[in-house]
C-alpha cells in the first residue's frame, strides 16, 4: 500500500489489497461494497432518527436564551 490508497476503515478489503498476490475478485469486491452501503445506510438512518430530537432541543435552547423584555405597545 502507498499513500494514495484509501484509509483502512474506508475499504473493507484493505488487507487483501496489500497482499502481492492476486487481487480480490469482483464478487468479493461487490459484497464488500454492499456491506459498506449497508453500514452507511444504517448510519444515515440513525441520524434521521435522532433529527427531530436535535431540532427540538436546539429550538428550546434558542427560546431559552432569548432575553425576556416587556412588550411595548
Amino acid at each position: 500500500m502507498d499513500e494514495n490508497d484509501p484509509h483502512w476503515d474506508a475499504d473493507p478489503l484493505w488487507y487483501d489489497r496489500t497482499e502481492p498476490e492476486a487481487l480480490p475478485g469482483w464478487v468479493l469486491n461487490g459484497l464488500a461494497y454492499l456491506v459498506l452501503l449497508l453500514l452507511s445506510g444504517i448510519a444515515a438512518g440513525m441520524q434521521l432518527y435522532r433529527l427531530p430530537d436535535r431540532l427540538w432541543c436546539s429550538s428550546v435552547d434558542r427560546i431559552r436564551r432569548r432575553p425576556t423584555q416587556p412588550r411595548r405597545s
